[in-house]
């Protein structure tokens, strides 16, 4: 799981930026699912909580420690329509994360990938999907 710090700044950027569908397509973490419709957009935020990536501090705690992650977005069209616009929604996410840095230049977006298509557990076989996932990487200050 992310820290509370990523996850704010990943939610408050696509809310503040996506424009290709309602954000109330967006199916966040423990939060209620959107009702059915042209698609539903599922965020899953996974990563570690830190990694030492500086050493020569006589503490080691005093040396740098980086948190990265990967941002999981599954974006889901009803069974049976088609994956173009799926895919559609994946590449405007990745696209959306492309070169951008958040909370002060110390979150990076890196590699995106789009994956193959299919189901999504617990969503009882009524939507079909492709996942983009975005590399990331919190630097310390």
């Amino acid at each position: 799981m992310a820290s509370d710090l990523v996850y704010d700044a990943i939610r408050a950027h696509i809310e503040g930026n996506w424009t290709l569908t309602p954000l109330d397509r967006f199916f966040w973490e423990n939060e209620p699912q959107p009702p059915d419709g042209p698609s539903m957009i599922v965020v899953e935020l996974q990563g570690t909580l830190y990694a030492q990536v500086g050493f020569g501090h006589d503490e080691q705690a005093e040396n740098r420690w980086d948190e990265t992650g990967v941002l999981l977005v599954h974006c889901m069209v009803p069974e049976g329509t088609g994956a173009q616009f799926s895919r559609q929604i994946a590449r405007t996410m990745a696209n959306l994360f492309r070169g951008t840095r958040l909370m002060s230049q110390s979150l990076e977006f890196r590699d995106a990938v789009i994956g193959m298509g299919g189901g999504l557990d617990g969503a009882e076989g009524n939507w079909w999907g492709v996942t983009v996932t975005i590399d990331w990487r919190r630097m310390e200050d």
